[in-house]
Order: C-alpha cells, then sequence, then structure tokens
C-alpha cells in the first residue's frame, strides 16, 4: 500500500494553509466583535439600571411633594390659627387638627 502525503501538490497545501490562515483571521475578527457587543451590552444595562434609579428617585420625590402638598391644605383647614370665625367653629377645628395631624407627622416618619 502506497502512503498518501498530506497534500498530493503544493499548490493544494498553499491553499489550504491560505484558507486556514483566512479562517483563524475570520476566528480573530469574530471573537473581537463578540468583546465589542459584550461591552455595548453592559454599558447598555449601567444606563438601564441608572434610568431606573432616576426614575424611582423622581417617583418617590413626587410623592414626597404630594404629601407635602396635603399637609399644606390640611393644616391650613384645620389649625385654629388659621380659621377666623366663631369661637365653636375655631374649637372644633383645632380638636380635629390636634387628633390627625400627629397621625399624619407618623405617616411622614414612616410609623404608619
Amino acid at each position: 500500500m502506497a502512503i498518501r502525503p498530506i497534500c498530493p501538490s503544493a499548490q493544494q497545501c498553499a491553499n489550504r494553509d491560505v484558507r486556514i490562515k483566512l479562517l483563524e483571521n475570520e476566528v480573530a475578527r469574530l471573537q473581537g466583535l463578540d468583546a465589542i457587543r459584550d461591552d455595548v451590552a453592559n454599558l447598555l444595562q449601567e444606563e438601564i439600571a441608572e434610568l431606573t434609579r432616576k426614575l424611582r428617585a423622581v417617583g418617590e420625590a413626587t410623592k414626597g411633594d404630594q404629601f407635602r402638598r396635603a399637609k399644606i391644605v390640611i393644616s391650613k383647614a384645620l389649625h385654629p390659627n388659621n380659621f377666623e370665625g366663631d369661637a365653636v367653629q375655631q374649637r372644633m377645628r383645632g380638636d380635629i387638627f390636634r387628633e390627625v395631624w400627629p397621625q399624619i407627622e407618623g405617616i411622614e416618619r414612616g410609623q404608619t
């Protein structure tokens, strides 16, 4: 039995070597693109996380602002110093204010 050479001709060996080199270069190029894709994906994940944090902060600020404005309205409506009227109404509003205001402050502190 005859031994077959790896490359039957010099031209085929050269072509094979060129093809191998081209494929190796393509693999290296694709690996570089994959690394770039990973970097872009990480940057986008960080941006999503930052935007999510900002969105939550805006939501919390809006809730806090609404609560603050509600406190002002309640204070203006019920605090005895902010109401001019007869003594009975002033006393009644004062009683309601003294009952409600500690609860509002407790909610603000996160107790209820």
